[in-house]
């Protein structure tokens, strides 16, 4: 359940200066549950009353497992616990003389909770616990005219890529869920589609435990809206802007003591346009011999519709039925124009080109999935069943076409069809009062056929892969202390049938991978923490697939099918503090990689028009450390102004050497031996005037990166937004600005013995949006009272 942090202003009352003795304090316990599901309720609020002015004298929130621990002086109090959208309820206790354990709290489901609720505060749009941020979509102002790569880029430890490639504290392996499940959804093209406004909340985790994907470094699960008002719920937002944009999000529910139903539909249209350009000179014995100068234009004519339609049934107090189709539909139309001019050792023209590639790409996506929980009679205990199935094909259809015949016209189609069945089981059941033992299962089962048809060859590959994973964890939760302890084992059966080689290729990866968190509590607002777990990467189809894939008539990519795992060990000790204007988590991390994939670019030995011909490939090399500190800070100034800023300073050590012989027979030799420093800082503003508007500001500084080949220059990009509430809040009008000043770009240096290169890739033109929401019974209100006080006990 979300964080929904309180915020009230404590009145003092006059302390009463002839007293002269000091009174007792007690420790008063309990847990909070939701009296339905008997599931803990997490941040739900306990209110300590002076009984003689009412006025508030105490007050806390539970934890993850709906228990709270409060420090209270001796006297008599009106207690009450409260949460939103339930009944609050009166403690039959007044006098507080002894350490007090008032047990269980069972809240009932306020049905009338929206009319009668009293508003005083919003909750965050960004939520800082240990080893994990909650980031809160519908208070991203920028959210209603985005897409969920949008939301993503607005939190300050994660980054997406022109090509939309994502990081977390700048490193990969990141496995994107929806829902807690994996999904095609998920995809990076699907994330250009799917609508900010159909998420609820978005999870960084960013050292996950044993239940997880023993690929997955860090983990970001995006939590998709099903409606949770009572009655019947609508919004409705419609967007435009420049350049070619358009676009609407409709959302309804349905919501009764028996069923929860819900729709969400969108359509947009867009068109990106993006350019680059390169300059490159070739050199032979120390002299150059050519230079080769390209510019790009990329259009990327885009339509998306996105849609889910989904029920949760409440078949009894125990459990719950929760069934839903999401649907998915891309069609992109690109068309790039790349000039091409090479000149020889003196500068002179020797070909002149313009390559145009035309290529329609096509995406239809189903996804069925059906989730069933039951909560035991026994408090804690729990069952949760999961199906997914998805049905995921892609289709690119390209023309190049050059104006110099000296190049080669291509034709070609690639299709590929992706089905999945996936099958989650989790059984959860406390042992104690202090502790608890999970257990699960996780299965997927993929078939990926590929085939390639061009002017002149046709390449057909059956991919399948089986993954069952099996895990424990054990948590135990004392005052001062956490521990949880996690065991993992997958087995991996990878088979990959080369049709057109007649070459069948099956690998069986299979690990037990350990994981450990320790967490203890210096105090009520501090805690330090101490993490291990051993992860396992293995390579994808992309990855192993030996064709050749062109990115120009000189340069192209070719997968290695005899790419192995990287097993790596990883280390993270960290340092919470939660204060009363500023949270402060800072942490040490240290990944070490065994076999780690570098990406090597050499020369094939052929020479098109002069111009030597270079191959990247992936390839196990060596060993890579990766350490340093990763900083989150909030900072809180005062009700209308508040700050979340991440720094990220990290260290790349490898070691390694790459050898091979080339078409010409010539010996390449790369050294991949090198160390450097990298970071990046970003820092999100938010201003909330009441009345009038919210705005908000995102930046990101990504500091120089020097490699062994390869230098990427430091750059900062800015985006912003403005939302004014209309209609007594039943609508919102909001303006977003992405790439502020046309910043957000990769400005490259390659090089090697025989050539040096400079490229450059940016937005040639900055996002505007105006989008307006208008909400039927929906409510925009949120209550929040702040005790200025940290979970007693962290969410793992």
């Amino acid at each position: 359940m979300r964080r929904i942090l309180l915020l009230l202003i404590i009145l003092t009352p006059l302390i009463n200066y002839s007293q002269t003795l000091k009174k007792e304090t007690y420790t008063v316990t309990g847990k909070i549950i939701d009296g339905t599901t008997k599931k803990a309720l997490e941040d739900a609020t306990i209110i300590f009353k002076d009984l003689d002015s009412n006025t508030i004298k105490y007050g806390g929130i539970s934890n993850s497992r709906g228990k709270f621990s409060i420090e209270i002086e001796e006297g008599s109090y009106n207690i009450t616990v409260e949460f939103i959208s339930f009944k609050s309820k009166k403690i039959n206790i007044t006098k507080i003389n002894r350490d007090l354990n008032i047990g269980i709290i069972a809240l009932e489901v306020d049905i009338e909770f929206l009319e009668a609720i009293e508003i005083i505060g919003e909750k965050r749009a960004i939520d800082l616990k240990p080893n994990k941020l909650i980031y809160n979509v519908e208070k991203d102002i920028a959210a209603a005219s985005g897409v969920a790569t949008d939301a993503l880029n607005n939190i300050p430890s994660v980054s997406i890529s022109p090509n939309g490639n994502i990081t977390v504290q700048g490193q990969g392996n990141v496995h994107v869920l929806i829902n807690g499940k994996s999904s095609s959804l998920s995809s990076a093209n699907a994330l250009k589609s799917l609508p900010a406004g159909a998420i609820e909340n978005i999870e960084v985790i960013t050292n996950p435990g044993a239940k997880y994907s023993s690929s997955a470094l860090s983990v970001i699960n995006i939590i998709l809206k099903k409606g949770k008002d009572e009655g019947l719920n609508a919004s409705l937002t419609a967007t435009a802007g420049f350049k070619d944009y358009s676009g609407g999000l409709f959302t309804i529910n349905n919501k009764d003591k028996n069923v929860n139903f819900y729709i969400n539909a969108s359509y947009n249209h867009s068109n990106p346009i993006t350019t680059s350009s390169s300059q490159s000179e070739y050199f032979s014995n120390n002299s150059t011999t050519s230079f080769l100068n390209e510019n790009i234009e990329s259009n990327n004519n885009t339509n998306a519709f996105y849609g889910t339609v989904g029920a949760d049934f409440y078949l009894s107090k125990q459990s719950t039925l929760s069934t839903s189709i999401n649907f998915l539909n891309t069609t992109i139309k690109n068309n790039t124009l790349t000039t091409s001019e090479i000149f020889d050792a003196s500068y002179n023209p020797v070909e002149l080109n313009d390559r145009t590639l035309l290529r329609n790409f096509d995406n239809e996506m189903v996804e069925f999935v059906a989730d069933f929980t039951h909560n035991f009679k026994k408090e804690g205990e729990a069952l949760a069943t999961s199906i997914t199935h998805t049905k995921d094909s892609d289709k690119f259809d390209d023309s190049i076409n050059n104006t110099n015949l000296n190049f080669t016209d291509e034709n070609s189609i690639e299709k590929n069809k992706l089905t999945n069945t996936s099958i989650k089981f989790k059984y959860t059941n406390p042992i104690s009062e202090k502790s608890t033992y999970t257990f699960g299962f996780k299965g997927d089962y993929i078939k990926l056929p590929f085939k390639y048809t061009a002017s002149t060859l046709m390449n057909n590959i059956d991919y399948s892969e089986n993954v069952n994973a099996a895990y424990i964890e054990f948590e135990n939760q004392s005052e001062k202390f956490y521990y949880g302890i996690g065991l993992r084992a997958e087995f991996i059966d990878m088979k990959v049938d080369y049709l057109s080689l007649s070459n069948l290729q099956k690998n069986n990866f299979d690990k037990v991978l350990p994981s450990v968190y320790l967490e203890y509590n210096l105090n009520d607002t501090k805690s330090l923490s101490l993490s291990f777990s051993k992860k396992m990467l293995t390579p994808f189809y992309d990855r192993l697939k030996p064709f050749e894939e062109k990115f120009s008539e000189t340069s192209a990519f070719i997968g290695n099918p005899n790419l192995k795992p990287i097993y790596v060990d990883d280390f993270n000790l960290g340092f919470a503090r939660f204060g009363n204007k500023i949270t402060f988590l800072p942490s040490l991390f240290y990944q070490i990689f065994n076999d780690y994939w570098q990406d090597v670019t050499y020369e094939t030995g052929e020479q098109i028009n002069g111009v030597n011909k270079v191959i990247t490939t992936p390839v196990n090399l060596g060993k890579l450390d990766y350490y340093g500190l990763n900083i989150n800070t909030t900072f809180r100034a005062n009700n209308m102004l508040s700050f979340t800023s991440n720094i990220n300073i990290y260290n790349l050590d490898q070691t390694g050497t790459f050898t091979t012989v080339n078409n010409a027979n010539e010996t390449i030799i790369l050294d991949y031996n090198d160390n450097s420093t990298n970071g990046s800082f970003s820092l999100f503003t938010q201003i909330k005037i009441p009345k009038a508007f919210n705005f908000q500001l995102n930046a990101k500084h990504t500091l120089k990166s020097v490699g062994s080949y390869s230098t990427r220059k430091a750059y900062t990009y800015a985006s912003a937004a403005i939302n004014k509430d209309l209609f007594n809040s039943d609508a919102s009008l909001s303006l977003r600005v992405d790439d502020l000043f046309l910043s957000n770009e990769t400005n490259r240096d390659r090089f090697n013995t025989n050539y040096f290169s400079k490229s450059l890739f940016k937005n040639k033109y900055r996002t505007i949006l105006l989008s307006f929401t208008y909400r039927f019974n929906q409510s925009k209100k949120d209550r929040i009272i702040d005790f200025d006080k940290k979970d007693i006990k962290p969410t793992y």
